[in-house]
């Protein structure tokens, strides 16, 4: 399932089986900037970074640099650059791992 605006090409998918979104309803430019900002935060606690990192662990460290909660999939496209700058794994440091 998901919420559509075919005039503005904007959606967000829904948890499965239900009509609950993902996030906010995003346009293409908006969700090229959320998958940008996937490709850094997803490997950090998929993969890890030479050892493994939980999710949680990860968002806390989201919340930590960034004052608040921040749920990607209702992130604006500012948001997204700035998840992209502070936590590209080559600014991490192991201290924060």
């Amino acid at each position: 399932m998901c919420w559509y605006c075919k005039p503005c090409d904007a959606y967000v998918g829904c948890h499965q089986n239900t009509f609950k979104p993902l996030g906010t309803i995003a346009n293409k430019e908006l969700r090229r900037w959320r998958m940008k900002a996937h490709e850094v935060i997803d490997p950090m606690w998929k993969n890890g970074l030479g050892r493994k990192m939980l999710r949680k662990k990860t968002y806390a460290m989201l919340k930590e640099k960034f004052g608040r909660e921040i749920h990607i999939g209702e992130s604006d496209i500012e948001t997204c650059k700035k998840i992209i700058q502070v936590m590209n794994p080559d600014n991490v440091s192991n201290e924060n791992v």
